[in-house]
């Protein structure tokens, strides 16, 4: 079942860093894009997902988040999930939050809605993106 208010793919379709990858800076994804590996930096999608293997570091801004691995730094959301296995230090900014049993998270969480027409920043000309 899709929730048109939080899409999951975007016009940009899906983006997978593999296990045992290293990135840092700042990233931009016009869809989704699932993180097994280690982030260090900023992360703007349509969707992310931080798999039970992943590891990020920094700021995650995006309409639907999924948090399964360990992330420490700010998260901007609109629908914002905590799996089981996730473990989270930092402030959590969110529209709509779910925190399954098991997850750890220390920090702030802040009831603020998700912009519906938020458009994402084209990092490498600086427009707005449809």
């Amino acid at each position: 079942m899709t929730d048109e208010k939080y899409p999951t793919a975007g016009a940009g379709g899906r983006s997978h860093i593999g296990v045992g990858s290293r990135i840092t800076g700042e990233l931009y994804f016009p869809g989704t894009v699932e993180l097994p590996g280690y982030v260090k930096g900023r992360v703007e999608a349509s969707s992310i997902v931080i798999e039970q293997a992943g590891e990020v570091e920094g700021e995650l801004h995006a309409a639907s988040i999924d948090i399964k691995g360990r992330f420490k730094g700010q998260v901007t959301g609109g629908k914002v999930r905590l799996h089981t296995s996730a473990r989270v230090t930092g402030n959590i900014t969110y529209e709509s939050l779910s925190i399954e049993s098991g997850a750890e998270v220390e920090g702030q969480c802040k009831l603020v809605p998700y912009p519906k027409d938020k458009k994402l920043i084209d990092q490498a000309s600086g427009s707005a993106v449809e």
